[in-house]
């Protein structure tokens, strides 16, 4: 393919992603019902189901080969190209000081964009699309463990399932997860 007309699909996609991004706030914040929700990817980690904020999410990937940065600490997983973008990966699992998923076929990675950076969240599998009605929202023992407290912003229990949420801005300003060099 010549790289003018790559260089012109690529403007279009990026067009239509920006044409997408200028717009999400006038998609209805209602169900067809007239009921508030709240939307989010449900992922798992050692059998408890977190969510996260769809709009926290670009993309969902298979954990890619990546290439390991020397003087990082383990739970950094190194750096992979994400279609000329540099994926930086951390296992989820690891950071929070336990051993990684053993199941690596249904790990998957969580892309996020931190101002214009890429990063690379590694769980243990992906529980799928997720609305959830305001009166399913609740407050209490929401915590799973004393590890996972300070990222637990929230959470839903539907069918006697607790889905608690989890915050990427406090996992972001925390200052052990900026300490990623040993």
């Amino acid at each position: 393919m010549p790289e003018t007309h790559m260089s012109s699909v690529v403007q279009l996609l990026d067009d239509i992603r920006q044409r997408g991004q200028d717009h999400k706030d006038s998609l209805p914040q209602r169900d067809v019902r007239g009921e508030a929700f709240w939307s989010g990817i449900g992922f798992s980690l050692n059998g408890v189901n977190y969510i996260v904020p769809i709009d926290e999410i670009v993309e969902l990937i298979p954990v890619p080969h990546t290439t390991k940065v020397p003087g990082t600490k383990s739970w950094h997983k190194g750096v992979a190209n994400l279609r000329g973008v540099l994926l930086s990966l951390v296992d989820l699992q690891e950071y929070l000081g336990r051993s990684s998923s053993r199941s690596i076929l249904k790990q998957r990675v969580l892309v996020i964009d931190q101002e214009g950076s890429y990063l690379g969240l590694v769980v243990d599998e992906i529980r799928g699309l997720h609305h959830f009605d305001e009166d399913e929202q609740v407050e209490a023992d929401l915590t799973a463990d004393a590890v996972l407290a300070p990222y637990i912003i929230g959470g839903f229990e539907r069918d006697g399932e607790l889905w608690r949420i989890f915050g990427i801005k406090e996992l972001f300003e925390s200052p052990e997860f900026h300490q990623v060099a040993v």
